[in-house]
């Protein structure tokens, strides 16, 4: 861990660290240790490989299911350039290279999640509206090919509304949906969002704001 995010992450902690003192802390914090009190802050923290060719990059995008109907569709890197009606390359691979993207989730009350994702060249914030959400959770896809031949469900929130029968049924308590399909996912909890990657080629990075879906776009 470099100095700069040992700090950044030491200024963060502070109250953390104030509570335990004292108690058995002669053993080092770990990433488990982290992970948990991000998750206790309210935070969840998802980082994704993938191989790139020169002039490719990954295009990110998500559905928002209730009740196993799709209400919302984004593609943020495409929709920015549509709303801001301008051509930007800082995404596109400027060699072959593993990058990494990485997303970033912050529960602010229990109304709106804020969510920084980060891609090599251009990062970006979004909201994601969770009012009716009575109990979420996340879980990501383990098994994604770094080369990523095809465009894939990458990572999911899932929860349920306060007034669903299903809620009811389940006695108050979020089933884990690891090992479910997103297809199952999205049936089997009231809300859902479905995280996607896809490669972009390089003559297709070119084009791909006059294929017909963008240009069909209204971003919301």
């Amino acid at each position: 861990m470099s100095r700069k995010i040992a700090l950044i992450l030491s200024l963060f902690l502070i109250p953390v660290f104030i509570w335990g003192q004292g108690l058995n802390n002669n053993y080092p914090f770990d990433d488990n240790d982290l992970k948990n009190i991000f998750e206790m802050q309210g935070i969840n923290t998802f980082k994704f490989p993938f191989n790139l060719n020169q002039g490719e990059y990954i295009s990110l995008s998500y559905s928002i299911y209730e009740d196993g109907i799709e209400k919302e569709k984004h593609n943020p890197i495409e929709d920015l350039q549509i709303e801001a009606e301008i051509t930007f390359n800082q995404h596109i691979s400027r060699q072959d290279a593993v990058v990494f993207h990485r997303l970033y989730f912050m529960n602010q009350g229990d109304s709106i999640i804020n969510f920084r994702a980060v891609f090599p060249g251009i990062s970006m914030n979004k909201k994601i509206d969770i009012s009716r959400v009575k109990t979420g959770s996340f879980t990501a896809n383990l098994n994604i090919d770094s080369n990523l031949p095809v465009k894939k469900d990458i990572l999911y929130y899932y929860g349920l509304f306060s007034e669903s029968e299903k809620y009811v049924q389940s006695g108050s308590w979020l089933e884990c949906a690891t090992g479910l399909s997103s297809e199952e996912l999205i049936k089997t909890y009231d809300f859902a969002v479905i995280f996607y990657v896809e490669r972009i080629t390089k003559e297709r990075a070119k084009t791909i704001l006059k294929e017909e879906y963008y240009k069909s776009q209204t971003v919301q």
